[in-house]
Order: structure tokens, then sequence, then C-alpha cells
């Protein structure tokens, strides 16, 4: 889909099926040794990849596992197992002269999660992108269609440089208005994540294309939020049309510059399975209780007090720059009124990338929230998939958390509510779920 005169046919329908380009192909420690396991079964060890200068590979998933594997899981020996992978990638990326972004030299953590380092070195407008992850659609906030394939696609894809699918229908969301002061895009996903339509399944298998006038007014760091959470709708893949806001981002952080064609999006009179509808300036700040992403609740809802033990800010959803920069204002607010994490509370931040990391330090944001109390982690996925600091190890314990999912177990036995890096941070300092710290720390 890189430029129409690359395809092969004028036109495609839901429903249809057909081999399509890749423009990026990318894979984790998880998956990485598996596809090329099979692919040395099925082809012999020596078999060529296609354009090896467009295939990247990520150790990011696994970083911190030795952090949070349970004593009788190491003595069944699953953190070897989980070192072979990393041997194993490296192994097979140095074969084949593919670029991997691995753990630091020092040990402090990862050079990124894959799809955050997509999205701030590697991506464009137009382009095609294949993930062995469910959030690669992190990457349509680019105006780019990325999507996740599994094993033996991702094998597949690095010999021919193709992908099969079958052309999914489009469920387009209309943002209209603008989102509120102190309302971010997480909150909207939580809100649309509550939608009859969204929980009974209606946009199962469908791309989710964002589009209303909300979008003029949000960075790509924001939109990545709703391209990332498509995967939670249950989306084949999330994706914004790229406008100034797009070259905006690419020239900030990679200094690129890139072209934005009329077929990057869609027809005017472009036919939609269907159309959802969200007045944006009636979103407030969300939660989603514990158990599934989609049991959204108004932070002004919620009934009682919910003291919490672990506040979590990082992860691809929550570790981007305006993530940062918007728990970072929460915290100096509290510092100034002379709060700190209570001693019971354990707060981390992890960045997405040591891009983002970086960004913070010059920022001053990561020395503040030091100052209040929070341990800071190396860049890389961990408590989001239950393999870092910040996973609760008793079932009583209550996580308030910047990821995307709290399914039960996700990140460790205890209960996961879902947030906003605002609300995370305010629920740190003040030591219980709220979204705004008043005098005293009310």
């Amino acid at each position: 889909m890189t430029g129409v005169g690359r395809c092969g046919v004028n036109c495609v329908r839901p429903g249809d099926g057909l081999f399509v380009r890749t423009d990026w192909r990318f894979s984790h420690e998880y998956v990485t040794p598996m596809a090329a396991r099979f692919l040395e079964r099925a082809a012999g060890p020596d078999i060529p990849l296609k354009d090896p200068s467009t295939i990247l590979a990520f150790r990011d998933h696994l970083t911190f596992l030795h952090h949070s594997m349970k004593a009788e899981h190491r003595e069944r020996g699953l953190l070897e197992v989980a070192d072979r992978l990393e041997t194993a990638q490296a192994e097979f990326c140095a074969k084949h002269g593919i670029v991997l972004h691995g753990t630091l030299e020092d040990g402090t953590g990862s050079e990124g999660i894959c799809h955050s380092l997509m999205a701030e070195r590697y991506v464009l407008p137009g382009q095609l992108v294949v993930g062995t992850d469910s959030h690669t659609p992190h990457a349509g906030a680019l105006g780019c269609l990325a999507f996740g394939v599994g094993t033996t696609d991702i094998a597949c894809a690095w010999v021919t440089g193709e992908v099969r699918v079958t052309v999914p229908p489009t469920v387009r969301i209309r943002l209209r208005g603008r989102l509120g002061p102190g309302v971010a895009a997480k909150d909207l996903v939580l809100q649309l994540l509550s939608q009859p339509f969204i929980r009974e399944g209606g946009a199962l298998g469908f791309v989710i294309e964002y589009q209303g006038e909300a979008l003029a007014h949000m960075d790509t760091d924001e939109r990545a939020t709703l391209t990332n959470m498509a995967a939670e709708i249950g989306g084949f893949t999330g994706i914004v049309a790229a406008d100034r806001e797009t070259l905006r981002f690419l020239r900030e952080r990679r200094g690129a510059d890139a072209v934005i064609e009329a077929w990057m999006r869609s027809d005017e009179d472009a036919d939609f399975a269907h159309t959802l509808d969200l007045d944006c300036s009636d979103v407030e700040p969300m939660l989603a209780r514990p158990g599934d992403p989609g049991n959204g609740l108004r932070l002004s809802a919620l009934e009682g007090t919910v003291p919490i033990d672990i506040a979590y800010l990082g992860s691809c959803t929550g570790g981007k720059r305006e993530d940062l920069r918007r728990a970072a204002e929460v915290v100096r607010a509290g510092l100034r009124a002379g709060l700190r994490v209570p001693a019971r509370v354990r707060f981390f931040v992890q960045c997405g990338s040591e891009d983002v990391r970086r960004h913070a330090e010059a920022e001053g944001w990561i020395a503040d929230f030091e100052r209040a109390g929070a341990t800071v982690l190396g860049s890389s996925c961990g408590a989001c998939i239950n393999a870092g600091p910040g996973v609760s190890d008793r079932p009583g314990q209550v996580t308030i958390s910047a990821i995307n999912r709290n399914f039960p177990g996700r990140s460790g036995p205890g209960q996961v509510w879902l947030a906003s890096p605002a609300t995370v941070a305010a629920s740190a300092l003040a030591g219980r779920i709220c979204g705004a710290i008043g005098p005293g720390g009310s």
C-alpha cells in the first residue's frame, strides 16, 4: 500500500484475500527465535531473507523478567529459557544482518519498546507495517497501516516481503469537539471501550479509523494511544490520517520530511461498515475497573475511597513523551504543595524508549519523579506483561496503572485499575485513586 503504483490491483473490498507488500517487518524476543526455527526447518539454515534492511528485531519484553519471576518458575529453569531466547535472537540477527534494538550494555534497560521505537524512528505515512505483537497498530498514529501477525506469518514475510490478509471492513469513529483540560487520549479510549457497540464486539476484526476535529488538538503521542488501544477495542488495526501534526512530529523527532499524498486518507464518499460519534467535550477523566479495559467508570462516579499499593506509569501506551509530561505536571504541583508518595505506596515510572527517557531527563521530569519518591526504571516492557517491577505479588493489592489492559493476572495477582498518566501520578501522591490533589493532599 506504499504508493498506488506498487499495487497489483486497482482496488480491494472487505472480504478480499490478497498478499500485500510490507515496508517494515519487526519481531520481539518472544517470537524471533521460534519463527527462525520454523523457517530453518522448512527451508534450511541458509535461506536468504528479503531486504533485511527493512526487518527489525527488539529485545524489550523480557528485559526485567529477573525482577519479577516467581521462585518456583526459576526452579523450573524458565529464566534460563528466557536468556536462551535472547541469545538465539541475537545470533539470528547477526547472521542475516538484521538491526537488533537490544538491552543496554550497563543492564539498566532496553533501547525501547518495539511499538514506541517504530513510531519514533522508522515508520512514515502510507507505509504498511507488520509486527509480532497485538499493539503493532501503535504506529497507525502516523497514517500508516500497521497490524500484528503471528509466528508463521512473520517467518514467511522475512522471505517474501509480503503477508497474506483478508481485507477487513472499517469502523469510523468521529471525534467531535475537543477534549477538556486535564482529559487525555487514554480517558477517551476508556470511554470508547465502555460504549455498548464496542463492548458487544461491534468492531472485532475491523479497521478503526479515527476522524474528527478533536484530532487537530492531539499530538502524535496522544493519537498513538488511540491507535495502540485499537487492540483492546478488538480491531484489526487503528489509523489516523496523516496531517500537519504528523509532519511536525517527524521533523521534531527525526529531522525527517515526508510527503502526504491524496490517497493517504479516506475518500469523501468512502463506505464504512459503522460510524460511531463521540462528543469529546463530554469526556471526563476515566478509570477502568479491574478485570477488563471495558469496565469503564467516570472518575467522578467512583464511590468511596480506594487505597492503592502500586502506581505504575509506563508501557507503550503510557510511557511516551506526552504521557510523562502530563504526569510530571501533576507531580510538580504536588511537590510545590509539599506532597510526596506515601511510604506504603510504590510508584514506578518506566519510559517507553531511551529516546523518551533522555528527553524526560532534559526537561527535569525524571528528577521530579524521583524527588516525589518514585522509582524510575530503565526503558522496556515490564509490569504490563507481568515481567518486571510494578507487578503485584498478592491478590489483595491494588494497582493504578497507565498500561493498556488489565485482564486478571496481567500485571500480577492483584487488582489493576486503568487510568491516564495524570490520574496515575495524582493517585500515587494521594495514596488512593483520585484525579486531583487538593490542599493537604485530599
